[in-house]
């Protein structure tokens, strides 16, 4: 028996706006990152496996999440599923955002270097 990936509604007005917001917060962040609000830590001791993680957000970046410090890795909550690099956010994560507020489109492959 083979497992199929679940089929994933497509996106909800809501949602396609709340990427628009995210990207648009994003590209504001990286212009001048004084607009990104206060930082918050928390950090998250996962049990299986036995391990802990650092989860930073920003008050004026909703649903971005950078995950055990600069050298960790980013996600969005528009985004589920998916984890970029730093250097990804700029060409991947905000055009992945821009496509989902647009088209209500969601990614479906890996296009950086870690795809290759």
């Amino acid at each position: 028996m083979t497992l199929r990936a679940p089929k994933i509604p497509p996106p909800t007005m809501q949602e396609r706006a709340d990427a628009a917001i995210a990207a648009r917060a994003l590209r504001a962040a990286i212009a001048d990152p004084s607009t990104m609000g206060v930082c918050r830590a928390v950090h998250a001791d996962l049990a299986r496996p036995r391990r802990g993680e650092w989860w930073e957000t920003w008050d004026n970046l909703p649903g971005f999440v950078r995950v055990n410090g600069r050298r960790g890795y980013y996600r969005h909550a528009c985004l589920p599923g998916w984890t970029y690099l730093r250097a990804e956010i700029v060409p991947e994560m905000i055009p992945d955002l821009e496509l989902l507020a647009e088209l209500g489109v969601r990614p479906t492959e890996q296009t950086g270097e870690r795809a290759a």
